[in-house]
C-alpha cells in the first residue's frame, strides 16, 4: 500500500481513500462514509467534486475509493479524531519529504552547479512549505464557511429526506410564525388566496405539484357527516415557499 501512495503523490499530488483508511486506522468503508457525507457541502463551496475511483479486492471486484488532494484530505479529516487526523498529516508530510528528496542530485565534480543545485532545492523546499501553510489556512477557511452554511444544508436535507405532505401549521413552525401569519403573507405574496375555507394556489402555481388538497371526513353533533378538503404541502412546494420567502428575507429558525 505504501508504494501505490508514494505514486499518487509522485503522480498526481493525492492519497486515495484507501491509503486514508491504512494511515488512520479506520476501515475504508466508515472512510468513504464520511466523504460522501461531506462531499455535498464541499462542491457548494469548493464548486468541484471530490475525484471518485475503483480498485480491485482480494476477490478481483470493482469497488468504489476516492483520490483526494492534500486540501481535500485535511478537510474530510475534519471529521476525524485527533490520533488519526495527526497521522493524516503526518504521513502527508512524510510523503511530500520524500518526493522531494527524489530529485536529481548535483554534479559535485562541478562546485559551483552543486551550489546552484542546492539553493534551487532549498529556494523549492520553502515554497513548498508556504504552499503547505496557504493550503492549511485555505482549508481552515473552508471549513469555517461550510460549518457557517451548514444549518442551510441541514434545512434542504431534511425537505429532500422527507417524502410526505406537511399542513401550512407544520411549515410555519419552520419560520417560528402561527399558521394564520404565514396564510396572511403568502396572500401578500400573491402565491394563494382563500376559497371558502380552504386556501388554495394562485393559477399560475396549480399545475406545479406544490399543493394538494386532502379530503377529511367530519361526524357532526348531529350525526350527520360531511366531507372538509384541507390544503397541504407537498415537498416541492415547500422548497418553493423556502426559496420565495427568502427573497423577501423571511428565514427558517434555523438559519437566523
Amino acid at each position: 500500500m505504501e508504494n501505490e501512495m508514494i505514486q499518487f503523490i509522485d503522480t498526481a499530488q493525492t492519497m486515495s481513500s484507501l491509503d486514508i483508511a491504512q494511515v488512520t486506522g479506520k476501515p475504508h468503508n466508515d472512510v468513504l462514509k464520511a466523504i460522501r457525507n461531506m462531499e455535498p457541502a464541499w462542491e457548494k463551496i469548493a464548486q468541484g467534486k471530490f475525484s471518485l475511483g475503483s480498485y480491485q479486492d482480494a476477490n478481483r471486484q470493482s469497488r468504489p475509493c476516492y483520490y483526494l488532494t492534500k486540501r481535500e484530505c485535511l478537510y474530510v479529516a475534519t471529521k476525524f479524531n485527533d490520533e488519526a487526523r495527526a497521522r493524516l498529516i503526518i504521513r502527508w508530510e512524510e510523503l511530500e519529504r520524500k518526493n522531494a528528496t527524489m530529485t536529481a542530485l548535483p554534479n559535485f565534480t562541478n562546485p559551483a552547479e552543486a551550489a546552484r543545485a542546492w539553493a534551487m532545492q532549498f529556494e523549492q523546499r520553502q515554497l513548498e512549505a508556504k504552499r503547505a501553510d496557504a493550503a492549511e489556512q485555505q482549508v481552515y477557511a473552508l471549513s469555517q464557511e461550510i460549518a457557517d452554511m451548514q444549518p442551510k444544508v441541514s434545512y434542504y436535507d431534511a425537505i429532500l429526506n422527507n417524502t410526505s405532505t406537511v399542513l401550512t401549521t407544520q411549515i410555519a413552525l419552520d419560520y417560528g410564525m402561527s399558521a394564520k401569519a404565514l396564510n396572511k403573507k403568502l396572500f401578500e405574496l400573491r402565491i394563494q388566496h382563500k376559497v371558502g375555507d380552504q386556501w388554495i394556489l394562485y393559477a399560475p402555481y396549480l399545475p406545479l405539484g406544490y399543493m394538494h388538497s386532502k379530503p377529511v371526513e367530519i361526524t357532526h353533533n348531529n350525526g350527520s357527516k360531511s366531507i372538509k378538503y384541507n390544503s397541504e404541502w407537498t415537498q416541492k412546494g415547500r422548497l418553493f415557499l423556502y426559496e420565495e420567502l427568502k427573497k423577501h428575507n423571511i428565514l427558517p429558525l434555523i438559519e437566523q
